[in-house]
């Protein structure tokens, strides 16, 4: 359903609450795939094996450097100290550009407004345990007020993080969405007539 801001909820379920307002949930399943095998990628690989070839390569450009120059103590020191360097940089690019796809999932949930926003992933419990990215992706969820579940292999639902109740400006947050008052009218005169 889309908003009048042009963004998009993959569901959107409201319910009518006593005082005539409604509760609109708001659930992102788009970016499952891209974050499960983000998850799972980095569970088993961690942050991949170019950084050992990033360093290596720089060790190897460094003392052939050294070589030409005939200065056998550089030769010894700097290309050890140039190639721990490429690889801790790599690592920490590496590592913040994972964080960046998780953080642009989540902030593209949060442009969709409800009373409720949630994430699902469609991700195993032994890809969540003792993964750093996923404790990454929970605390993510809980700074910004998401709720995260996640499907296991087994159909198994597993809550992992809990929404905050978001308040809205306007009188509820149907509001925000091009067709849902036409929508949420057409389902009330259905159950009502």
């Amino acid at each position: 359903m889309p908003t009048h801001q042009g963004t998009f909820a993959d569901a959107l379920f409201a319910y009518q609450k006593h005082d005539n307002c409604f509760f609109a949930v708001s659930l992102n399943i788009s970016a499952s795939n891209k974050l499960a095998r983000l998850l799972s990628t980095y569970k088993k690989k961690g942050l991949g094996r170019s950084r050992y070839l990033t360093a290596a390569s720089i060790f190897g450009a460094v003392a052939y450097l050294c070589y030409l120059t005939g200065n056998w103590l550089m030769m010894a020191l700097i290309p050890a100290i140039l190639a721990v360097t490429g690889f801790i940089l790599h690592s920490n690019l590496r590592k913040r550009y994972m964080q960046q796809q998780l953080k642009a999932a989540v902030d593209q949930l949060k442009q969709q407004p409800a009373d409720h926003q949630w994430l699902g992933l469609q991700v195993s419990s032994l890809c969540w345990r003792g993964n750093a990215m996923a404790d990454y992706l929970s605390k993510l969820c809980e700074r910004k007020g998401i709720g995260l579940l996640t499907v296991g292999k087994r159909s198994r639902l597993t809550l992992r993080q809990e929404p905050r109740l978001a308040t809205c400006r306007r009188t509820d947050f149907l509001s925000y969405y091009t067709q849902a008052i036409t929508c949420a009218e057409n389902c009330q005169t259905s159950l009502c007539g």
